[in-house]
């Protein structure tokens, strides 16, 4: 039974900032505060990507083959 949710992955989280100008600069703003790099994209994840489902299909987009279900 596939989730309704999408899963966390750092590196297609990442494939989606470099893509999306808003999310690049928090991004950005957290690693200045000392966030580590894939703290900073689940955080970006949990506030941006879950529970809207417009951000869900776009974050979906930047799955690699090898990681879609």
């Amino acid at each position: 039974m596939d989730s309704e949710y999408p899963v966390f992955i750092a590196a297609q989280m990442l494939r989606f900032v470099n893509q999306d100008s808003y999310l690049t600069l928090v991004y950005r703003d957290f690693l200045k505060r000392g966030h580590a790099s894939e703290k900073a994209l689940e955080i970006l994840f949990n506030g941006n990507v879950l529970e809207d489902s417009v951000m869900t299909r776009e974050y979906e987009l930047y799955a690699k083959e090898g990681e879609r279900k």
